[in-house]
């Protein structure tokens, strides 16, 4: 064997025992294998937890966008109705005065003791605007014999209470008022009987 040989040989023999140490060095034991397995799962458990934390916040934020929302849709609901039937009392409030010049004109027919066919035709124009007014669902309040009521009546004047007029009740209107449902559109002025008055 010639020396270029000798020293190959000796050269890859020690090479190979140094190879041997780190190959023995990338083989892991099962306890080894079992660590970083369980460091895998526990950053896996984590970014499930960080991931499961974004989503309860992101459905948070939805549902409260979502009840912003449908707060929102209810008042513009809400304003919408309210800004129709204010639209509808503006238009309804000259038909009312008609309503209380017929009235007028009936009770100075009565006062005059006048009965005929112009003041049946009088009376029938007022029955048709209550019955129009009626279907539109409008009702008048402030009748003679009603009781007084502050959130339908407006009293200009109290009277002493007789045999003829209960104390609180109205005794005499001067103009109708009127109402839809719960809401007043105009309210009856009328004169009320006291019996401390």
């Amino acid at each position: 064997m010639t020396d270029d040989v000798k020293g190959t040989t000796t050269e890859a023999a020690g090479a190979g025992e140094q190879e041997a140490p780190a190959a023995g060095r990338d083989r892991q034991g099962p306890g080894d294998e079992a660590e970083i397995l369980r460091d895998e799962l526990q950053r896996a458990q984590q970014r499930l937890e960080e991931l499961q934390g974004e989503l309860d916040e992101h459905r948070e934020r939805y549902l409260r966008a979502r009840a912003d929302f449908e707060n929102y849709r209810r008042r513009m609901s809400e304003e919408l109705e309210r800004e129709r039937e204010a639209g509808m009392d503006s238009m309804v409030l000259p038909v009312l005065n008609v309503y209380d010049d017929l009235e007028r004109a009936l009770e100075a027919a009565a006062a005059a003791g006048e009965e005929g066919p112009f003041v049946t035709g009088v009376r029938a124009v007022r029955d048709s605007l209550l019955r129009q007014l009626d279907s539109l669902g409008i009702r008048v309040v402030g009748l003679r014999g009603e009781g007084f009521d502050p959130e339908l009546h407006e009293a200009l004047a109290v009277v002493a209470a007789g045999p003829d007029a209960a104390d609180g009740t109205i005794v005499q209107v001067f103009s109708a008022g009127f109402a839809k449902g719960d809401r007043l559109i105009r309210p009856a002025k009328v004169i009320v009987a006291k019996e401390d008055a």
